[in-house]
């Protein structure tokens, strides 16, 4: 056997291993979706099978518009349209809320976390060296232990309940990665390109805006994602410092649980149109990331 037969017969195995991962990562996605077109009858059905008989769309209507559900539509379930009908309302103003505070909390996080990841990178004082180990360390700290102190400090403050409170509460728990990353950005930055600025009349204001933050852009682009992924599916701060009104999508998903039963149509038709979002920029964006992250890899 020849060596292009062989590596042929390699090339061949690492495709089959590939799409063997790819399939098993995927098949949970895939049989969320099919969950969200089928009827409750369906999703319950031993054994169960993938694809539905009937696609509808009453799932999603009941999540996203309530208002528009004809009873008729799934005559078979009526059963499922008494036990949940006026139980869960729109989760439109709730997605609101959730691009409102990842919006809010990666843009200030980022905003803050940039420039002290610069004043790390280039100025050394007093325990400098050991800074950004003590900021990582914070990191690995479980979210519980600070969540009974946070809880009484907002509401000491009234931000209990508001977008305000918990975009506070992202910024501090998302700013020392931003600032862990960021550093390792400026780093590879050589010092010689910003002191040419200085030495051509450019403040440091200047040498941020028009060298390092064009330069380390696909780095600023990865540190984002990872935010928002971060923060989209954060449960546990979201169900302590939010109301009804003011509840994220990871708080919503979690009211789908009904005292007969969990109305996993609704929620799998959720959790389908609460991916797009990621999938969008990260489609959009994944040069950049991909960019970033190399960057970070070879640094």
């Amino acid at each position: 056997m020849n060596k292009r037969v062989k590596k042929s017969i390699r090339t061949v195995w690492l495709h089959l291993v590939v799409a063997f991962f790819s399939l098993a990562f995927a098949f949970p996605l895939i049989w969320m979706l099919m969950t969200s077109f089928k009827t409750p009858r369906e999703y319950y059905r031993m054994p169960p099978k993938l694809l539905p008989n009937q696609f509808v769309l009453f799932h999603y209507k009941e999540a996203f518009a309530p208002w528009t559900i004809d009873p008729n539509e799934l005559s078979e379930a009526t059963y499922f349209i008494e036990e949940s009908a006026g139980r869960v309302e729109s989760v439109v103003p709730n997605i609101v809320n959730s691009l409102i505070i990842i919006g809010g909390a990666v843009a200030l996080a980022l905003l803050v976390g940039v420039w002290a990841a610069y004043a790390l990178s280039r100025f050394q004082f007093r325990g400098s060296a050991n800074m950004s180990g003590w900021i990582l360390s914070t990191r690995m700290m479980p979210p519980i232990i600070t969540a009974v102190p946070l809880f009484w400090m907002m509401r000491r403050i009234g931000l209990t309940g508001s977008h305000l409170g918990l975009i506070l509460i992202y910024v501090m728990t998302q700013l020392p990665f931003v600032i862990w990353m960021m550093k390792g950005f400026f780093d590879e930055v050589p010092k010689s390109i910003e002191e040419s600025v200085l030495v051509d009349g450019g403040s440091r204001g200047t040498v941020m805006f028009r060298v390092l933050l064009p330069l380390a852009f696909p780095g600023i682009v990865a540190t984002a994602l990872f935010c928002i992924f971060l923060t989209w599916t954060e449960f546990l701060f979201a169900s302590l410092f939010t109301n009804s009104t003011s509840a994220t999508l990871p708080v919503v998903l979690s009211w789908f649980r009904q005292d007969r039963g969990i109305l996993w149509g609704q929620m799998s038709a959720v959790m389908v149109v609460a991916l797009i979002p990621l999938m969008t920029i990260t489609m959009v964006l994944q040069k950049q990331m991909i960019k970033g992250l190399t960057a970070g890899a070879l640094k």
